[in-house]
């Protein structure tokens, strides 16, 4: 069996990679002049990859099951949190 929490934030991960996607579709057919909304969509993929990277720290606490999602779903949030607060500091 693998990690409830594992599985969540791995879930939470798709969720926030597919919002970012969202946002960057919608800044491209609106030629760049999209404005707050893209902007929070991204920070609301920016909060919720935060609550996915805690949700997976605090499943390594779970015994006996198979961590896989726990990693896949940490790394992920950390890299999309990362990411997206690099491209906050690169703008501004």
């Amino acid at each position: 069996k693998y990690t409830k929490g594992g599985k969540s934030s791995t879930l939470i991960a798709i969720e926030s990679l597919l919002v970012i996607i969202l946002a960057i579709a919608i800044s491209v057919a609106m030629k760049g002049k999209a404005g707050i909304y893209v902007g929070l969509l991204t920070l609301f993929a920016f909060i919720t990859s935060i609550a996915g990277f805690i949700v997976g720290i605090n499943s390594f606490k779970e015994e006996n099951k198979f961590m896989m999602y726990t990693y896949i779903g940490t790394i992920a949030n950390a890299v999309i949190w990362l990411g997206v607060l690099g491209m906050y500091l690169i703008y501004i």
